[in-house]
C-alpha cells in the first residue's frame, strides 16, 4: 500500500511538472510561473473585495432571510423586490437594492402575479443583411417546391390509409 501510495505522488508530481513543458497548440505551455502568480493576485484580489464587501448589504439579506423563514408557510411565499427610479424618471426593479439610488423595498403577494425572468434584447439598428445574406436565405431550400409537393402527397397517402383504417373497424 506505500508503494501505492508512494508511486500516485510521483505520478501526481510528474504530471505537474510536465504542466510547464508541453505546448498548447499556439506554443505556449500549459502551466507558467507567471500564469500562477496572476492567478493568485486575481484569488487575493476576489477574497479582499468579497470580504470588504457593503455591511449594510449583507444585513438587507440576512432581513429577507430572516422575513422567509419566519413566515408560515402556506404554500404562497412573498416576493420581495427593490425599486427605484434612475435619473430619467425610469422604474427598475431587482431583488437587491441598487447600491447608487435610493430603493424602496416592495413585498409581493406571489399569488397575485406572475413572476418570469428577465430577458435581454439588445437590437442593433444599424445591422442590415447584405445581398449574400438574402440570397444564401433564398437559396436553402427552405421552401421547396419540390419538398413541399412531395409533403403534400404524403399527407394525402396519410389520410386515405386512416379512411380506411376506420372502414375496417366500422366492419
Amino acid at each position: 500500500m506505500k508503494r501505492f501510495c508512494y508511486l500516485a505522488v510521483m505520478l501526481l508530481l510528474t504530471s505537474i511538472v510536465l504542466l510547464f513543458y508541453i505546448k498548447k497548440p499556439d506554443g505556449q505551455p500549459y502551466l507558467s510561473l507567471s500564469m500562477l502568480q496572476r492567478y493568485s493576485q486575481q484569488v487575493s484580489h476576489d477574497v479582499t473585495e468579497s470580504a470588504s464587501q457593503n455591511v449594510e448589504s449583507w444585513g438587507v439579506k440576512a432581513e429577507q432571510l430572516l422575513k422567509q423563514f419566519s413566515e408560515p408557510d402556506n404554500g404562497h411565499a412573498a416576493v420581495v423586490v427593490y425599486k427605484w427610479q434612475d435619473e430619467q424618471g425610469q422604474w427598475h426593479f431587482a431583488d437587491t437594492p441598487h447600491p447608487q439610488y435610493a430603493s424602496t423595498l416592495v413585498t409581493l403577494d406571489s399569488r397575485e402575479i406572475t413572476v418570469l425572468p428577465a430577458e435581454s434584447f439588445q437590437a442593433d439598428p444599424e445591422s442590415k443583411l447584405t445581398d449574400t445574406q438574402v440570397k444564401s436565405a433564398a437559396d436553402s431550400n427552405l421552401y421547396d417546391p419540390k419538398k413541399i409537393q412531395q409533403l403534400i402527397q404524403d399527407t394525402e397517402q396519410i389520410k386515405q390509409q386512416i379512411e380506411q383504417r376506420n372502414k375496417q373497424l366500422e366492419h
